[in-house]
């Protein structure tokens, strides 16, 4: 049964957005192409920079003393919005657009990690 469901949604999935470029050919002719070539190279462009940016930010929050988990979920979300938008259709590039535009939760504003360089107490050396 579960099978029967992900074979139905993946093969509903193209056929719905290769639907979606005929109405949106029929309504707006060649500038359709135009259109999937820069969702196309606005895909590319996210995933590039979201390449670049990634390591900095971890090592950043890392520094902060804060967990990374927050850095890869925002990064997760990039990723996943450029491959969306590499892939030709308006539902995909519909779905990447709320992706890129979701806001990012905001950052805890408690006070900053301990500094563990420093351990104070007492020491005795037992020989």
């Amino acid at each position: 049964m579960r099978f029967l469901a992900l074979a139905i949604i993946a093969l509903a999935f193209p056929a719905l957005e290769l639907t979606g470029i005929v109405w949106i050919w029929q309504w707006a002719g060649w500038w359709t192409l135009a259109w999937l070539g820069a969702a196309m190279l606005a895909g590319v462009a996210v995933l590039r920079i979201e390449q670049a940016e990634l390591l900095p930010r971890l090592m950043f929050s890392a520094f902060e003393g804060r967990t990374p988990l927050a850095v890869l979920w925002e990064s997760g979300r990039r990723i996943l919005a450029g491959a969306l938008l590499i892939l030709p259709g308006a539902i995909s590039d519909a779905v990447a657009l709320v992706l890129l535009i979701w806001p990012a939760p905001p950052r805890p504003r408690g006070p900053r990690a301990a500094n563990d360089d420093f351990i104070e107490g007492q020491y005795r050396r037992e020989d």
